[in-house]
């Protein structure tokens, strides 16, 4: 599991380690652990609660990708950045999805 998967949700969501801590009981010094990749293999117990919290599929931790539910502003254009990261896809092709992404995250913000 990459640990800044973690890292875009929570941020895109808003959320500091503090809080996504107290919505999932998990500790803000493990939390951290698991976002600098330091651990890279928590229990499922533990990807099953962050997923909860953070409203993706557990999928969406471990491989990247599964069902995306928008909480709040701008969530969207986080995650599917998550989706189309530039290690999975050609250079030419991920040039040109980062330039939609960028066109969407525009109109968006109007």
């Amino acid at each position: 599991m990459e640990g800044s998967r973690i890292r875009i949700l929570r941020t895109g969501q808003g959320l500091s380690l503090n809080k996504l801590s107290a919505m999932t009981g998990i500790s803000k010094s493990y939390l951290s652990i698991l976002e600098r990749e330091i651990q890279k293999n928590p229990s499922i117990i533990v990807i099953e609660k962050l997923a909860e919290a953070l409203n993706v599929d557990v999928d969406v931790l471990i491989k990247g990708r599964g069902r995306y539910e928008a909480e709040s502003d701008g969530t969207g254009i986080v995650k599917l950045q998550l989706e189309f990261s530039e290690k999975n896809m050609e250079p030419e092709k991920y040039k040109r999805v980062k330039e939609l992404l960028e066109i969407l995250n525009e109109t968006e913000s109007r």
